[in-house]
């Protein structure tokens, strides 16, 4: 099951469906000096709430894809001048260098094949460009391998092993110039889904088409992991071989 086709998931985290709303889509835009001159790709754009806040605070127009043809019919209607793609991040239908900056909020966690998305990200970006990426880690990454068992299509299920996504992005390429911890976003999250629905195991069981029992586990799982929230901010230089 999509979590972020939740009515609970939408209730708790707003329009952005992520932690923290806007604080780091709007440190990037001022750490990267995006301008409206800039082409951006939001990368996995859900309800379309970061396209919005693009055009209306920044006249940024960025284009949009996402894998959920739900979360896309709430965006198209939300920003009706942008162009917004059904697409998935592995195959994306745009050519080489077409923007300045992809955004990845809250989204990489998703994906499937990871390394795929990080080919593509690379090369739909112009040299120098911006990668952007906000999401959930494992403190404890050596805990991952219990997530892999359950269905849920939520960040949390994808946690990052932090130091091994930084090596990916060296390696292909991108240097990274931020990295920083926001896990307080995470956990001012997570309090509010307790105070909304009793507990974080209720909570899955409204999001997760699963026994009740399973959702515990994966909250044990999950628990053992001990998640935080990050922002890396990588740029373009180049190949490895220069």
């Amino acid at each position: 099951m999509n979590a972020y086709e939740s009515c609970c998931m939408q209730e708790i985290t707003g329009e952005t469906l992520r932690p923290g709303g806007f604080t780091l889509t709007q440190k990037a835009i001022n750490f990267c000096k995006l301008t409206r001159e800039h082409n951006v790709l939001d990368l996995g754009c859900g309800r379309g709430a970061s396209i919005e806040y693009l055009h209306k605070e920044y006249q940024i127009r960025a284009v949009g894809i996402d894998a959920s043809k739900q979360l896309l019919q709430t965006a198209k209607a939300k920003n009706p001048y942008a162009q917004i793609i059904f697409a998935k991040a592995d195959a994306l239908p745009f050519f080489g260098g077409s923007f300045q900056a992809v955004f990845a909020e809250c989204t990489l966690s998703l994906m499937d094949n990871l390394d795929e998305v990080l080919n593509e990200a690379y090369r739909v970006l112009r040299l120098n460009g911006w990668f952007i990426i906000s999401d959930v880690y494992a403190k404890n990454p050596k805990a991952l391998h219990k997530l892999k068992n359950f269905s849920l299509n939520s960040c949390l299920r994808g946690l990052h092993d932090l130091t091994l996504l930084q090596e990916e992005l060296e390696k292909r390429g991108f240097e990274v110039l931020l990295l920083e911890d926001y896990s307080h976003f995470l956990k001012e999250l997570m309090v509010k889904i307790i105070f909304s629905h009793g507990s974080m195991s209720s909570f899955w069981g409204k999001t997760m088409v699963e026994p009740n029992q399973l959702c515990c586990s994966f909250e044990e799982s999950l628990r053992e992991c001990k998640p935080g929230y990050f922002m890396v901010i990588a740029r373009k230089r180049g190949d490895k071989n220069g």
